[in-house]
C-alpha cells in the first residue's frame, strides 16, 4: 500500500551555554533531519518556526529599544538546503548563557518500507561561527552592529539518532560539541504522527537500489551510438504501448533480442530480483489491490473495510491518544494555575478565585465512526516513569501495527455503521472515499492538538525541559552502569582482603567487555553518537566502598547513613543547601592548569551553578619542595574565596587532583583548616600518596632515578623518601600524620593497575602486594595507618579503573598511557560525574 505516514517534528532549542569556547563572536545552530540507508535518503522538510517568550525588558515609552546582542539575526528556514537556523547571538564571556526559545518545525513522510526497516532518523546539528575581528571584535559591537557582513562557517558538528519518531517522541538531549568548542545546547525533540497520505509511487523508485535510473524500452541496436540509442529508447517508450505500466515496459525492455543479447545482459536485473507491482492509480486501488477488479461480496467488502479502518484510522487514533496524554501531563506538572487559566480558561468568570479551566484542558473528544473507541493510554504512574509512558515508549502506539487496544463495541457494529454511512451502492470506491474523509477529520483534530502542544511549550519551555532532562539523566546512568562493578570493601582500610586485587580486576574487566551486552535502545528515544562509546571500548570502573552495597549499613555510619544512600542519583536534582560549590583542580608533575580543563568542563556541563579554580600557583614549580607548593596552593585558594565567595557564599569546597597534585593538595590542607567545615569531596586520580617503591626495576623507575639525580628534583626526592636517612623524618611520613582526609565527607581514590607512574597500592593507600618493593616496609605500614586512623571508613571510596588501550607503543610499555588517560579519557570522567552525583552536587 502506498499510504505514507506524515510525522511532525518540533526541535525546541531551549538555551545555549558557553563552557569553554576559544573565540568570541557570533554563533548560531543549523539543523537538518534525514534518513540515510542503503536504498535512499529521505529528507525532512523544515517549513516553519516559532519564537518562544521574550526575556528582554520592554523599552520605556518614547525611547528607542536597545539592540539585543542575543538576538541579532532572527531564526529562519533555509529551504534550498532543507535546514533550520536558530537566531544568531553574540558570545563574549565564559559561562555565558543565552535563552534561545526557538522551535523549528519539520515534516517528513515515511513510507511503509521505511517503517519496516526501522532505520533511525539522523539529526545533524552544526555550530556556526562568524569572527568579528574585522568589525573591531566582539567588545566593540554597538547598538547597530553590521551583522550582514558577517561570514559564518561550520566549526563543529554533532549527530543524534532519533528512533521511533512515528511512535510519538518527547525527549531531551543536550548537544555537546567537540573539545575545541566546548559548549552546550539544551535541545528537546517532540514528534507526532498527524496524517496518513496517499501518494502515487513514481516508477523511478521501482528500479534496482542504488542503480542509475534507466528509461524503460528495448536495448540499443548493435553498433548504435550513444545518441541514437537514447533516441531509440525514447521512441519506443512513447509509441505503441500507451497504458502499459512502467514496470511491465521495464521487464519487456530487458528481454534479450537477436544480435544484442550480450550487450543487454549487462543491464539485466539479478535473478533474485522480482518486479514490483505497478503503482496504484487511485486510493481504492491502493487499499483493495487486485480484489478491486475481481469483484467482492458485500460481507467480504465490509470485513476488509473494517480491517482498513482499524489499521489506518486506528494509527491516527493512537497518535491522538498519546498526544492528549502528553498535553495533560505537561499541563499538570509544568504549568502554574495562572498559566492554565490563561491558556484554557474561558475568561468570563468574574470570580478569579474559581478556576474556569476544564478538567480535560479543552481537549476535544476524537470524532471516530460508530464501533471504534479511542484507546485509553496506560495509567500514569508517579515519578519519572510517567514521562516515559507519555513519550510513546509504551507498546501499541505504532503506525505499523496499531491493532492492539482498538476493540469494537460489538461484533459488527463498525461494519453496520459503514454500511449505513455509504450513500448509494456499497463499492470499494465508496469505502475508500469514506475512509479518506474520516482520516481527514481525525488528522485535523490531531493538528489542532499538536498546535496546543506547541502553545504549552512556549509557556513552560524550561519546566518541560527540566522534566525531560531528569528522564535523560536516568537513562544515561543506566547505560554507564553496565561498565561499573560494585564491590564491598572491608572497614579495615589498611589491609585489603585481596592482596592481588589489581590482577583480579584486570581479568574481570576483560571478561565484562566480552560478556556484557548493551541495552537495546527504547522504541522511541534519542541516541547520542558520541556520549556513549561501545562497551568493548569503554573503561571499566570497580566501585569499592564500605556501605551502599545491597542496602544501608547504619552501624558503620554511627546511625547517620552516607548521602550516597539517600540523595537522588540524577545530577539535576535540587541541592539541599544554600551557597556555591567551589571545585579546586590541581595538576600534576610538570603540568599546568590546562591539564584539568576537560574534567572541569565535564563537571560544568551537569552542575552549572558550581565555580572552579584551576590552580596556576605551581605551574613552573612542580619540581620544588612539596611544603612550598602547598603554601602557594593554600594562598591561591584563600585569595580566590575572598574574591569570589565573600561572606557566607561558600557552601562546599572540593578538591580534584591528578598525580602529585594529590600530595600538593594534602600539603595545603593544614593551612586551610578555617574552611574545614566546608570541605566536601577530595578526588585524586592516580596520586602516589605514600610515595614510590624504588626496589622496582621497571623502565619508569630507572628513568625516575636518572631524572632525580640529573635535575636535582626535590619533589622526586621526597616521593622516593630519600630526603632523610631516617624514613620517619621524611616529608611523606610527616605528611601522613598531618590532618587532611578527615575534613572531607567523601574521600575518593582513583587508581589503575596498568599505571606505572603511580604505584597501585600507593594510589589506593593500602598495604597490598607491593609492600615488599618498599625500602622501609615498617615505615610504609605506619604511614598508611596514620592516614586512615582519623578517617571514617564509610566516607572512603576506592575506584579502580581499567582502560581499553588499543595501541601498543612506548607510552603503553612504560605505563604512561594509563596515567595520561585520566586527563584525556572523557568516558571515565562522564561515568564518574553521572553515576556518582553525590560527590559533586
Amino acid at each position: 500500500m502506498s499510504l505514507n505516514t506524515l510525522v511532525e517534528i518540533a526541535l525546541h532549542f531551549e538555551s545555549f551555554r558557553n563552557i569553554d569556547l576559544f573565540h568570541q563572536g557570533l554563533y548560531h545552530l543549523r539543523t537538518r533531519i534525514y534518513r540515510d540507508d542503503e536504498v535512499k535518503r529521505v529528507l525532512a522538510v523544515p517549513y516553519s518556526h516559532l519564537k518562544g517568550p521574550s526575556h528582554a525588558a520592554e523599552p520605556a515609552k518614547g525611547k528607542t529599544p536597545r539592540m539585543d546582542h542575543h538576538h541579532l539575526i532572527p531564526a529562519h528556514v533555509m529551504e534550498d538546503q532543507h535546514m533550520f537556523s536558530t537566531r544568531s547571538f553574540l558570545i563574549r564571556y565564559c559561562e555565558e548563557e543565552v535563552e534561545i526559545g526557538d522551535v523549528g518545525q519539520f515534516r517528513v513522510e515515511l513510507g511503509p518500507e521505511d517503517l519496516e526497516r526501522r532505520h533511525p532518523l539522523l539529526l545533524e546539528v552544526e555550530l556556526m561561527f562568524a569572527d568579528l575581528t574585522q568589525q573591531g571584535g566582539a567588545e566593540s559591537i554597538g547598538d547597530q552592529p553590521d551583522v550582514d557582513a558577517a561570514e559564518f562557517r561550520c566549526v563543529s558538528t554533532q549527530v543524534l539518532r532519533l528512533r521511533g519518531v512515528e511512535r510519538g517522541l518527547h525527549e531531551f538531549c543536550p548537544v555537546v560539541f567537540d573539545e575545541c568548542h566546548f559548549c552546550l545546547m539544551n535541545l528537546a525533540v517532540h514528534t507526532a504522527v498527524v496524517d496518513l497520505r496517499f501518494r502515487l509511487r513514481p516508477p523511478a523508485e521501482r528500479q534496482l537500489p542504488l542503480a542509475k535510473p534507466k528509461v524503460a524500452g528495448p536495448a540499443p541496436r548493435p553498433g548504435a551510438k550513444g545518441g541514437e540509442a537514447e533516441n531509440a529508447q525514447d521512441d519506443t517508450a512513447e509509441a505503441g504501448d500507451v497504458g502499459v505500466p512502467a514496470v511491465v515496459k521495464a521487464v519487456q525492455g530487458q528481454l534479450p533480442r537477436e544480435g544484442n543479447s550480450t550487450q543487454h545482459d549487462q543491464e539485466r536485473p539479478p535473478q533474485n530480483w522480482q518486479a514490483l507491482p505497478p503503482a496504484a492509480l487511485s486510493f481504492a486501488e491502493s487499499l483493495f489491490g487486485e480484489e478491486l477488479y475481481r469483484g467482492m461480496s458485500r460481507e467480504r467488502l465490509l470485513q476488509v473495510a473494517e480491517g482498513l479502518y482499524r489499521r489506518h484510522l486506528g494509527a491516527l487514533a493512537a497518535s491522538y491518544a498519546q498526544q492528549a496524554a502528553w498535553v495533560k501531563l505537561i499541563c499538570e506538572r509544568c504549568l502554574t494555575p495562572l498559566q492554565r487559566e490563561a491558556l484554557f480558561g474561558n475568561g468570563s468568570n468574574a470570580d478569579w478565585e474559581k478556576s474556569t479551566v476544564p478538567p480535560n484542558f479543552g481537549i476535544e473528544a476524537l470524532r471516530l465512526p460508530k464501533g471504534m473507541v479511542l484507546p485509553q493510554p496506560p495509567p500514569t504512574p508517579s515519578g519519572l516513569a510517567a514521562g516515559r509512558a507519555a513519550s510513546g515508549a509504551s507498546a501499541g502506539i505504532s503506525s505499523l501495527k496499531p491493532t492492539a487496544g482498538y476493540e469494537s463495541t460489538g461484533e459488527s457494529v463498525l461494519q453496520e455503521s459503514l454500511a449505513e454511512r455509504v450513500k448509494g451502492q456499497l463499492t470499494p470506491q465508496a469505502v475508500a472515499r469514506l475512509l479518506s474523509y474520516d482520516l481527514n477529520v481525525v488528522s485535523c483534530q490531531i493538528l489542532e492538538l499538536w498546535q496546543q502542544v506547541l502553545n504549552v511549550m512556549c509557556y513552560a519551555c524550561r519546566e518541560i525541559a527540566s522534566m525531560l532532562r531528569a528522564q535523560w539523566e536516568e537513562r544515561i546512568i543506566d547505560q554507564w552502569s553496565l561498565s561499573i562493578v560494585r564491590e564491598r570493601m572491608s572497614p579495615n582500610l589498611t589491609d585489603p582482603d585481596n592482596k592481588s586485587i589489581g590482577d583480579a580486576h584486570t581479568a574481570a574487566s576483560e571478561n565484562l567487555r566480552k560478556t556484557v551486552k548493551p541495552r537495546s535502545p527504547e522504541l522511541a528515544s534519542i541516541e547520542d553518537t558520541v556520549l556513549l562509546p561501545q562497551i568493548p571500548q569503554r573503561p571499566v570502573l570497580f566501585d569499592q566502598r564500605c556501605t551502599g552495597i545491597g542496602g544501608t549499613d547504619p552501624s558503620l555510619a554511627n546511625g547517620a547513613p552516607h548521602p550516597s544512600l539517600w540523595e537522588p542519583r540524577v545530577p539535576s536534582a535540587p541541592k539541599h543547601y544554600r551557597g556555591v560549590h567551589l571545585f579546586v583542580l590541581c595538576h600534576g608533575f610538570q603540568g599546568n592548569s590546562f591539564d584539568m580543563r576537560l574534567m572541569k568542563n565535564n563537571i560544568a556541563l551537569l552542575y552549572p551553578d558550581a565555580i572552579f579554580l584551576c590552580s596556576q600557583a605551581n605551574e613552573d614549580n612542580t619540581e620544588g619542595d612539596f611544603n612550598e607548593m602547598g603554601i602557594r596552593l593554600a594562598q591561591e585558594v584563600t585569595n580566590f574565596i575572598c574574591d569570589w565567595c565573600p561572606g557566607s557564599a561558600l557552601a562546599r569546597l572540593s578538591f580534584i587532583a591528578h598525580s602529585i597534585g594529590g600530595l600538593i593538595v594534602r600539603s595545603a590542607l593544614p593551612l586551610l583548616q578555617e574552611y574545614k567545615d566546608k570541605m566536601f569531596t577530595i578526588l585524586t586520580f592516580s596520586s602516589p600518596h605514600v610515595g614510590y617503591f624504588l626496589k622496582n626495576i621497571s623502565l619508569f623507575h630507572l628513568g625516575l632515578k636518572v631524572l632525580q639525580s640529573w635535575r636535582g628534583s626535590q619533589c622526586l626526592t621526597q616521593l622516593s623518601m630519600a630526603d632523610h636517612p631516617d624514613p620517619r623524618e621524611t616529608f611523606l611520613y610527616k605528611l601522613s600524620k598531618a590532618p587532611g582526609f578527615e575534613f572531607f565527607q567523601n574521600v575518593v581514590l582513583v587508581s589503575c593497575a596498568s599505571d606505572q607512574y603511580s604505584p597501585f597500592d600507593s594510589a589506593r593507600v593500602e598495604v597490598g602486594s607491593m609492600k615488599s618493593m618498599h625500602n622501609a616496609q615498617e615505615a610504609y605500614r605506619e604511614m598508611v595507618q596514620n592516614i586512615w586512623k582519623p578517617v571514617k571508613p564509610e566516607r572512603v571510596f576506592r575506584f579502580d579503573v581499567n582502560f581499553h588501550i588499543a595501541e601498543n607503543n612506548l607510552d603503553t610499555f612504560i605505563g604512561r598511557a594509563a596515567h595520561i588517560q585520566f586527563l584525556e579519557c572523557q568516558p571515565i570522567m562522564r561515568m564518574i560525574i553521572h553515576n556518582f552525583s553525590f560527590l559533586f552536587r
